[in-house]
């Protein structure tokens, strides 16, 4: 027994010399940087803080209304904590700093200059590979690439996903849903659940959109063709539903899981991909007359056969060299690569605008003058198609024509920062600007880019706390300080609708990030988000449940995040009434 214990003891010694070993070192480089520092025993970037998360998010839940962040201790080994605290991190150690654990460093980013000097400098600051492979479920992808690797998937994905097709079927697809959805709606006994009804209208329309298959309200457990357990849209809500499980297991740990639902919906979208693609490729080959609208997936494998295609020429070859297509020793994407694509396209689409229109939604009811002003424009504007002779708005003569309603999206996605954070790894021993200074972080230094502090910095954004579409309204949304009215100069340039939306200061507004690296989807997301709310408001109007209190709603939706491994969602499901207007 004493041999054993002995050498029990002994391993106990030799892990704490190692973890005081790694702690001395890891000082030792925060120092040399110059940057201040702090402490904390785990930091948010290390495997043991999928433990703490949970655990703090559930034991401080009450503690965060309280409205003063984290405990500063606790902080740290929270992810994403970002969210809750603001900008009190920075507030009390600068607008950069370092936080030394045994298990590395990590350098925080409050700055805007600084965070854009990251986010445009995309081969010195890198993504972070463990966390891209988590976006990996299907096959590797634009969002999760780097280097060369990424400019031939930008090469081949970003035509389509920019395509006037693609974004018309969004906006045709999201209205028809709209009224499917309304219905539903109002039918509820009571006030509906808004995060079943927004989240399966994305996902509806993402099936048209990502796979050319159109699906009505209650067709979610229909029509499941032979050799499949679930229909297409049942496939796809069985993994937004189970995105966590999905991202963070892999698919053999998945497959012995006790989440055998989400492993059921993985191998079923993963079969409809794979069928759609044989389908669509055997289609493209044969020159087949294209009878369905544009969708993502045929428009992915068109662009990358069209790309295999050209580069055959001497011409194209230089260009394709140029663009960082040829780099990589091949001019098309794999199944695998075009399967990956499609399903970082529905992430985003989904997850990413079906969260956005929740926090609107609950801010509409939150905020009646408002919505007023949605009305106003979205009146106007159907005034304006009805006298054309268009009882409907259209795509390419309508959505142009939206300003308000777009600018209220871009302030609500400031003050509830949808993607959080941004990190990136340095590549090597590199330089970061800090104001008219600089550091050197050595190589493989995580850097995070607190985009919520960034958001809630006074001298950036006047009155943060403050939602103000009117801000995006002029040429300098900076100067806009909602606690103050709106200078004649202002008012004026509101009136004209001179100003381009967003007319922000780089590196300022940060949601869609900044650089080569920014969210390829923001002309996607503002399509489906103008689209789902012009026809939504028509006519109806949106309210808090009576019992609910517009201050205790409110509270839980800025003070408490519901701790997403990929976007911010609200931590409740805030029951809301659709009532005609």
């Amino acid at each position: 027994m004493a041999p054993y214990l002995s050498l029990a003891v002994a391993l106990c010694v030799l892990q704490v010399v190692r973890i005081a070993w790694s702690l001395f070192c890891n000082v030792r480089t925060a120092r040399l940087s110059g940057l201040p520092y702090t402490f904390s025993p785990i930091h948010e970037l290390e495997g043991l803080a999928y433990i703490t998360d949970p655990l703090f998010r559930w034991y401080y839940r009450d503690y965060l209304l309280l409205g003063k962040g984290w405990p500063r201790w606790a902080r740290f080994m929270v992810k994403d904590w970002h969210y809750e605290d603001r900008n009190r991190a920075h507030k009390e150690f600068g607008p950069v700093f370092l936080v030394v654990s045994p298990g590395g460093v990590v350098c925080y980013v409050g700055h805007a200059e600084t965070a854009l000097h990251v986010t445009t400098h995309r081969k010195a600051f890198i993504k972070p590979p463990e966390k891209m492979k988590m976006l990996e479920p299907f096959g590797p992808n634009v969002v999760s690439v780097d280097g060369n690797e990424w400019r031939f998937h930008l090469g081949i994905t970003l035509p389509p996903l920019a395509a006037d097709g693609v974004h018309r079927t969004v906006w045709e697809e999201t209205q028809r849903q709209i009224d499917m959805m309304a219905t539903a709606w109002r039918s509820s006994s009571g006030p509906a659940s808004v995060k079943n009804n927004i989240y399966t209208l994305t996902v509806n329309t993402m099936s048209l959109v990502g796979f050319g298959k159109a699906t009505d309200w209650t067709d979610a457990d229909k029509s499941v063709p032979p050799g499949h357990t679930l229909s297409i849209v049942g496939a796809i809500w069985g993994v937004v539903m189970h995105l966590p499980h999905i991202l963070l297991l892999p698919k053999w740990a998945l497959a012995r899981s006790p989440w055998q639902v989400a492993y059921r919906a993985y191998v079923e979208f993963d079969q409809y991909m794979d069928e759609l693609l044989a389908a669509e490729r055997k289609n493209l080959e044969s020159d087949t007359v294209e009878t369905t609208k544009d969708n993502l997936l045929t428009a992915v494998l068109r662009s990358s056969m069209a790309n295999k295609e050209t580069s055959q020429d001497s011409d194209e070859k230089k260009k394709t060299r140029a663009n960082g297509l040829g780099a990589v020793g091949r001019t098309s994407l794999t199944d695998e690569e075009i399967k990956g694509n499609v399903f970082i396209f529905l992430l985003a689409g989904y997850d990413t605008t079906a969260n956005t229109i929740l926090f609107c939604v609950a801010v509409l009811a939150l905020y009646p003058d408002i919505q007023e002003r949605i009305f106003e424009e979205i009146d106007r504007i159907y005034t304006d198609a009805e006298q054309a002779g268009r009882s409907e708005l259209s795509f390419a003569d309508d959505f142009p024509k939206f300003r308000y309603l777009v600018a209220f999206m871009y302030e609500v996605m400031r003050v509830f920062p949808i993607v959080l954070p941004i990190a990136r790894v340095t590549a090597g021993e590199e330089d970061l600007r800090v104001g008219s200074s600089s550091c050197r972080l050595p190589a493989g230094t995580g850097v995070i880019v607190n985009n919520t502090a960034i958001h809630y910095t006074e001298t950036n954004w006047p009155s943060p706390e403050v939602i103000e579409p009117r801000r995006w309204l002029v040429s300098n949304p900076h100067a806009v300080d909602p606690s103050k009215p709106l200078t004649a100069e202002q008012e004026d340039e509101i009136r004209r609708g001179s100003a381009s939306i967003p007319s922000s200061r780089k590196g300022t507004f940060l949601t869609f990030s900044e650089g080569p690296r920014a969210c390829l989807g923001r002309a996607f997301a503002r399509v489906e988000f103008v689209a789902f709310f012009s026809k939504l408001l028509r006519h109806h109007r949106l309210r808090l449940d009576e019992p609910l209190s517009k201050v205790e709603v409110e509270k839980v939706l800025r003070l408490r995040s519901g701790g997403s491994p990929v976007t911010l969602i609200p931590s409740e499901d805030v029951r809301i009434c659709l009532d005609p207007r």
